[in-house]
């Protein structure tokens, strides 16, 4: 097979989790990954034997799907489970996604392998759209499951950044130790075009790069700040490779506010081959297969057999002989992916050489605020902007004025946020379709909590407005578990009739001062 796209990554249960293993709930999501109320398939197919099976495809038109696996290991020992379905191609030979779970030696580990069967044809691959298979998704949303490549956390989830987050994103990208390119994105408008983009880009390249989206102008300008050269673009993105001295390709707005799917493939293109060559075997696997072995010969160590000591001698050689095979194939599937690097490299400079130059990113004029406490000309322009979704009482502009957050452009930015998420609540008339923690933890950087419950003991969670009496509990967080003169808050209700968020407290936290 000709290896198109690898990702790998070691998996952990989440601390304080007491369910299935790591290794079980991985061979669970794999079998999703088959439509096991289809297929018919279990999690005891997958382990009891190697087997194979026909998938109907999915959907008017696709082609069938031949499934098959192969469990691996010993009893009480280390285990594991390849699973791999294959496909036709329209323009000849075989697409093949390949899922690997392994358990040994304590560690748990995942392996998918996208790739080409040509049936002995001497051709270049022609597989143009490689996308994350379903399997490796859900395993990443698995709130019990941690991912990790080394010391990167492996997620499909964007990275959202404010100016707090940006000396952490910048302690990131200059870690000696991050394995992934970062791909960072621009959004001065935080629910705007480049922040959709983000999260687009963060399930179509999880496991080949990280994704940040860096929120408004305050973050933007701090990033760049601190960057001597490969600047941001303002509303557009920039791939950092996890190395100082390579050169980092950007896009700009043009191309982040034009067809997300074409810079999509774009990306993916420019980072499965080298996902193929960093990618060295797997090493889990192998000892999985290497103890199976093992404990075969152990099997017959006591037998005196001239035939069984034969048989021995001659597996032994095939095992030697066998991994020799692959460690040259290795060497060839990377020699492969090196040129296709040098073909895309020198195309891409053939592309370059025909247009006309472009010029790096410079640096924007940075945008301040001369008194950055005075929200007086804010109030009624996060009104405006909002289309009246996010309004605030005369509570909320005095407690500002009495006890404002130690830093109070982080407030704004909070506030600028606040009133593009009260909008788009509005128009989707309050059914967004899940939680408002998860809508708006994962469409921003904010920390949203639906109650607090030290606030309504100390009742201070009811206010009065337009003569109806309202619950504030709803807040957003500005920093937490730290003293209360450090701990930001903004606390509003949710008018489910008119689909607005009133605004009552901006500032310090309402109790504990």
């Amino acid at each position: 097979m000709q290896q198109l796209y690898v990702v790998g990554f070691e998996v952990k249960v989440a601390d304080g989790y007491s369910g299935p293993t790591a290794f079980e709930r991985l061979l669970t999501h794999m079998l999703q990954h088959v439509s096991p109320e289809t297929s018919g398939l279990a999690i005891s197919s997958l382990t009891n034997g190697k087997g194979e099976r026909t998938v109907p495809g999915y959907g008017p038109g696709r082609p069938d799907k031949q499934v098959s696996w192969f469990p691996a290991g010993v009893e009480s020992g280390p285990r594991g489970v390849q699973l791999e379905i294959e496909e036709d191609l329209p323009r000849g030979g075989r697409f093949v996604c390949q899922l690997t779970a392994c358990e040994s030696d304590g560690a748990t580990g995942f392996r998918v392998v996208m790739g080409r069967k040509t049936d002995g044809m001497l051709a270049p691959a022609t597989v143009e759209d490689l996308r994350p298979p379903r399997a490796l998704q859900t395993i990443m949303r698995d709130p019990e499951l941690r991912c990790t490549d080394g010391q990167d956390r492996i997620t499909s989830s964007v990275t959202h950044a404010l100016t707090a987050q940006v000396p952490s994103i910048r302690e990131h990208l200059d870690a000696s130790t991050r394995r992934l390119p970062t791909l960072v994105v621009s959004s001065i408008r935080t629910m705007g075009v480049p922040a959709a983009f983000a999260r687009k880009a963060a399930r179509r390249l999880a496991g080949l790069a990280h994704v940040v989206v860096v929120s408004g102008w305050l973050a933007f300008d701090s990033l760049n700040a601190t960057l001597e050269r490969s600047l941001l673009p303002r509303d557009g993105a920039r791939l950092y490779w996890p190395m100082s001295d390579a050169r980092n390709p950007w896009w700009g707005p043009n191309e982040l506010f034009g067809d997300h799917d074409a810079l999509l493939g774009k990306l993916t293109r420019l980072l499965t081959p080298l996902s193929v060559v960093a990618r060295e075997r797997d090493r889990l696997w192998d000892a999985v297969r290497s103890a199976e072995t093992d404990a075969v010969l152990e099997a017959l160590a006591g037998t005196e057999s001239d035939q069984i000591g034969q048989l021995k001698e001659k597996l032994e050689k095939e095992s030697r002989f066998s991994l020799e095979l692959l460690h040259r194939n290795d060497g060839l599937e990377s020699q492969v992916a090196a040129l296709g690097i040098q073909i895309a490299n020198l195309e891409a400079q053939l592309e370059t050489a025909a247009v006309p130059s472009v010029a790096e990113p410079a640096m924007e004029q940075t945008h301040t605020v001369s008194n950055p406490v005075d929200f007086s000309a804010d109030w009624g322009r996060w009104t405006e902007e909002s289309g009246g979704a996010l309004v605030f009482t005369r509570n909320a502009k005095s407690e500002w004025q009495k006890r404002p957050y130690q830093h109070p452009e982080q407030m704004r930015e909070a506030l600028d946020t606040l009133a593009e998420l009260a909008l788009e609540w509005r128009k989707q008339r309050g059914k967004v379709g899940t939680s408002l923690v998860s809508w708006i933890g994962d469409r921003t950087p904010l920390t949203y909590a639906p109650s607090d419950e030290p606030l309504r003991r100390a009742k201070k969670h009811e206010f009065k407005f337009e003569g109806r009496v309202w619950d504030r509990q709803s807040h957003i967080k500005l920093a937490d578990y730290t003293s209360p003169e450090r701990v930001g808050r903004i606390y509003f209700a949710i008018d489910s009739s008119a689909h607005r968020w009133i605004v009552d407290h901006v500032g310090l936290k309402l109790y504990g001062l």
